[in-house]
């Protein structure tokens, strides 16, 4: 994600050695136990052990995650992921203001000039604009969205309305409502 601190190399290390001491500390207080275990037991208390080495790493990056996200702003939040991928946020808005609340949708992707992960990205750009619209596959959905593809290439729809232009390498966002 866009600013959300790395670990360096020490803090790495020293928060799994942390992780691998209390490991240490649990085998060892087992230790008399683990003789009696089979080795599928014994694989799996090495994998869990493996597992449990990690968390004061992971609990670490939960909370400098957390601390540096819930300072964005209300544009950097709506935006970033969408920035990521090369798509505009505001892309799908047209759609959101077309598309009743409760009603369902898909998305047709079609080839174009945008780059290839912008092209993977934008079902997810959707998804989060019209969120808590309910998505449907494309032959239950009410509405289709489509980016590079006429949405009646997907199932037949009525008049299909662009509610974004083409910006550049990205083509047109087009919403149809389909004819069920």
């Amino acid at each position: 994600m866009i600013g959300v601190p790395a670990a360096g190399a020490v803090t790495t290390a020293l928060l799994v050695l942390a992780g691998l001491g209390v490991v240490a500390a649990a085998a060892f207080a087992v230790r008399r136990r683990v003789g009696g275990w089979g080795l599928e037991t014994r694989v799996v208390a090495v994998a869990a052990g493996l597992s449990l080495a990690a968390l004061p790493w992971i609990a670490w990056r939960f909370a400098e995650d957390l601390a540096t996200t819930t300072r964005y702003d209300a544009y950097t939040r709506a935006n970033a992921g969408p920035i990521q991928a090369y798509l505009p946020g505001y892309l799908a808005d047209g759609a959101r203001a077309r598309i009743p609340p409760g009603a369902t949708w898909a998305v047709a992707v079609g080839s174009s000039q945008a780059n290839p992960v912008a092209q993977k990205a934008f079902p997810a750009l959707v998804l989060i604009t019209l969120f808590p619209r309910p998505s449907a596959p494309p032959g239950t959905a009410s509405w289709i969205v489509g980016w590079g593809a006429p949405p009646a290439s997907i199932v037949p729809v009525s008049r299909a309305v662009v509610v974004h232009p083409r910006q550049g390498p990205l083509p047109p966002v087009t919403v149809a409502k389909t004819r069920r």
